[in-house]
């Protein structure tokens, strides 16, 4: 386990937090902006979807609490350690949520409606799995550059039953969660609206 920074967060947590940011700026700049859809946009969806896992991916980090919550010096510091990645879980599903409702916002400007629910399940589905293989198979979003055939291999490769399991379980759970965020997000929106915020 990495060294505390600082209270009960790790090296780790922040570098993960900095990548689940990532999608999220992306989105805020591909899709709430008039943009040419040039070469520049195109490369800009290409990363924003390599990084797109790494906000779900932040939820994954609950193995690192266990053991943190096992390693605790007292119940009070047990506390502290679960409202810190409480902080970080939700913060990393923020971020995810937060991209897909921004795309979600644009296929409604740029393709058929009824292609616009598939397209936004497939790409949870897409997220799900590289999930699995950053958190199972240790490998991150650059690797698709960087060692294209081992991400090729690892994709095509059939799963087991539990792998499957896994898949299923981790697909349903972010999908509840995102959901959850989702309609947080519409409400502040439209109370900020009735308060003239926005």
């Amino acid at each position: 386990m990495n060294a505390f920074l600082f209270g009960p967060v790790h090296g780790f947590m922040l570098w993960n937090l900095f990548l689940a940011a990532i999608p999220a700026s992306l989105a805020l700049a591909l899709f709430t902006r008039p943009w040419r859809r040039g070469t520049v946009w195109w490369l800009g969806l290409g990363a924003w979807v390599l990084f797109l896992p790494n906000a779900p991916y932040l939820l994954t980090d609950v193995v690192h609490m266990v053991h943190d919550i096992q390693h605790a010096r007292s119940d009070a510091w047990a506390y502290v350690v679960i409202t810190t990645y409480a902080a970080l879980f939700a913060l990393g599903l923020a971020s995810y949520a937060l991209s897909l409702q921004l795309f979600r916002r644009h296929l409604h400007r740029t393709v058929r409606a009824g292609l616009i629910a598939p397209i936004v399940i497939l790409v949870h589905a897409l997220c799900v799995i590289a999930m699995y293989l950053g958190r199972y198979l240790r490998l991150n979003s650059w690797d698709v550059v960087l060692a294209p055939q081992q991400v090729a291999g690892s994709v095509l490769r059939v799963p087991g039953p539990l792998t499957v399991a896994v898949l299923l379980t981790m697909f349903v759970v972010v999908g509840i969660g995102v959901f959850v965020m989702a309609a947080t997000f519409d409400k502040v929106a439209a109370r900020a609206r009735r308060w003239n915020l926005l």
